[in-house]
């Protein structure tokens, strides 16, 4: 029995020491996981955003008509590729060729006007004329036979009327020829612009594609009837699906450092493992709220080549390099740790030697942090370690 109990007594006495050794005496140790060198390298300041594909100003053209009526023939649908000038609609113009048929009757009506007061007036007014010359050497005369007393003062006077009355005459012929020909080319001139704003009009009822693009709406359909009033009816939808850009979505704490000019690389989710490239063409300055977030519009434009794998609506994602430098010290992300307000690293000199360092560091990319003090050039820093707990801890 007593044998017994000095084995139960030496146990306790064992777990006890290890007991007070472990939680009272020992230090705890760090166990180091994973390490990384301090290194020479590259790094780039990015900015993670997200972003829309859109298509350009004027790459998206919505056709109209001022003409109306019903609509006799849609020669194109959802989808069909255009060229510019291609006809693509044509609406009833039958009216509209009828009022051209009479003005073109107005013009020739009013043409021949003109050819008849050129042709009758002038007689006229030569006739006019040689009465006038005969009744003015008749007067002449009368006065120079009266000087020698071989005529009455009667006849001078009557040749006298009959020279004035000529001369007015003619006078009045030749205002009214001229306000005759003002009057007849001015209907020529009225009825030729109602004429010219009839073919206009033709016009209306013909609908072409004005850029080269593929149909992306169409609203009307044959036999349907089309009524232009003060909004130009849109009839089709013609997208360049060449021309696009992105709409970049940067938060308001990021926009401060996104400038024109910096290089972009996007990708998109049809396409996760291609990465497209742009520079900020433009940088909107009138915010937009989305969720009671503030976010301002930076502007990529896409490429021609890109252009043929992107969509217009395509969620982007997207990242800005907003800075980049050459051959300056770094070390992984995982190695800087932020403890009282404090940037450290834990240093592994020897497998069982850590040493905390209190670094100071510039520009954080991606994967990388630029060090400015703190470790040297090939000093091994732990990039994943289990940190020991205390024992007030475990109270």
């Amino acid at each position: 029995m007593k044998k017994i109990l000095a084995v139960i007594a030496a146990m306790i006495l064992i777990f006890g020491s290890f007991i007070i050794y472990k939680y009272f005496i020992s230090k705890p140790s760090i166990e180091i996981l994973e390490t990384a060198e301090v290194k020479k390298g590259n790094i780039r300041g990015i900015l993670v955003e997200t972003g829309i594909i859109k298509p350009q100003v004027g790459a998206e053209v919505k056709i109209g008509t001022r003409a109306t009526g019903t609509l006799d023939k849609m020669k194109v649908k959802i989808g069909d590729g255009v060229k510019k000038g291609q006809l693509i609609a044509l609406i009833d113009d039958r009216e509209i060729r009828k009022a051209i048929e009479q003005q073109k009757a107005s013009v020739v009506a009013a043409e021949n006007t003109l050819s008849q007061i050129d042709l009758t007036y002038p007689e006229r007014v030569r006739e006019a004329k040689a009465n006038f010359e005969y009744a003015k050497i008749n007067y002449d005369r009368e006065e120079e036979l009266l000087k020698h007393e071989y005529t009455t003062k009667d006849a001078v006077d009557r040749a006298k009327s009959q020279f004035e009355a000529a001369e007015a005459n003619l006078n009045r012929l030749q205002n009214e020829y001229k306000t005759q020909l003002k009057i007849a080319r001015a209907n020529i001139e009225d009825i030729t612009a109602r004429l010219r704003q009839e073919e206009t009009r033709l016009t209306y009822t013909r609908i072409y594609a004005p850029i080269d693009g593929v149909v992306s709406d169409v609203t009307v359909q044959e036999g349907e009837t089309i009524v232009a009033g003060l909004q130009v009816a849109n009839l089709v939808t013609v997208l360049d699906p060449t021309l696009l850009e992105m709409w970049t979505y940067v938060d308001e704490t990021d926009i401060g450092k996104v400038k024109i000019g910096q290089q972009v690389e996007y990708y998109v989710d049809t396409f996760p493992d291609k990465f497209f490239h742009g520079r900020i063409e433009k940088i909107y300055p009138q915010p937009l709220i989305k969720e009671n977030i503030v976010y301002y519009l930076a502007i990529v434009d896409v490429s021609k080549e890109d252009a043929g794998l992107l969509r217009p609506e395509m969620t982007t994602h997207i990242r800005i390099i907003f800075d980049e430098r050459k051959d300056i010290l770094i070390a992984p992300n995982a190695a800087i740790k932020y403890e009282a307000g404090k940037q450290v690293a834990y240093k592994v000199a020897e497998p069982k030697k850590i040493q905390k360092v209190e670094l100071i560091t510039g520009l954080r990319g991606e994967d990388y942090t630029e060090i400015l003090s703190g470790v040297n050039d090939g000093d091994v820093l732990a990039t994943k370690l289990i940190m020991p707990v205390s024992p007030k801890s475990r109270d």
